[in-house]
């Protein structure tokens, strides 16, 4: 499985309002598992390096298969991963901010968070991380009950429409990334 742009969108979605809800515009890359950039999404008011930063940091570790704070950690003298930071034109990063994405255990590609602090930018990247985590959660509950992909031409708003009218009847309490967790958790089932 590869990460797909819908999910990548949604994805992105959570991250930005992590870090509207932290009051620091971020840039927020996703990359294919060979470091490939399949969405990229800017805040307004973010700085302009942090745009190449958070490429770098989402190929980084897609292509490593590590965090870029762990790369870092490696790329000290006398570690294994000593000056890797000079290859590839400089595209690799070893600070925190970038980290592998998972599905079933396998890398599926990678997300990077560029604009803020170190610590900040980590802090963005692992909510990415627990939110694909928990879509993947839910995707293993909705698939066995999953008999058929929607006919229309954006499943991804399609599905979140639903979900959203079926929770408001229901007067489920409905929290600000509920049902982009649980379109995200449909769309990895549906795959």
């Amino acid at each position: 499985m590869k990460i797909s742009n819908h999910i990548a969108q949604l994805l992105a979605s959570i991250a930005e309002d992590k870090a509207s809800c932290m009051a620091v515009p971020m840039a927020m890359a996703f990359a294919d598992e060979r470091g490939g950039l399949i969405f990229f999404t800017c805040m307004d008011g973010c700085l302009p390096a942090g745009t190449e930063i958070a490429i770098s940091k989402a190929y980084t570790s897609a292509t490593l298969q590590m965090t870029t704070g762990e790369i870092g950690k490696q790329a000290q003298p006398g570690k294994r991963l000593y000056g890797i930071q000079n290859m590839l034109n400089g595209r690799i990063v070893i600070f925190g901010g970038g980290f592998p994405l998972y599905l079933n255990e396998k890398v599926i590609g990678a997300v990077g968070v560029s604009g803020g602090t170190v610590e900040e930018d980590v802090q963005v990247a692992r909510h990415v991380i627990d939110a694909l985590a928990e879509m993947e959660l839910w995707a293993k509950k909705i698939k066995p009950i999953l008999s058929i992909k929607p006919l229309v031409p954006s499943p991804m708003a399609w599905i979140k429409k639903q979900i959203t009218q079926v929770l408001t009847q229901l007067n489920f309490p409905i929290g600000p990334n509920d049902a982009i967790i649980l379109t995200g958790a449909i769309l990895i089932a549906m795959d």
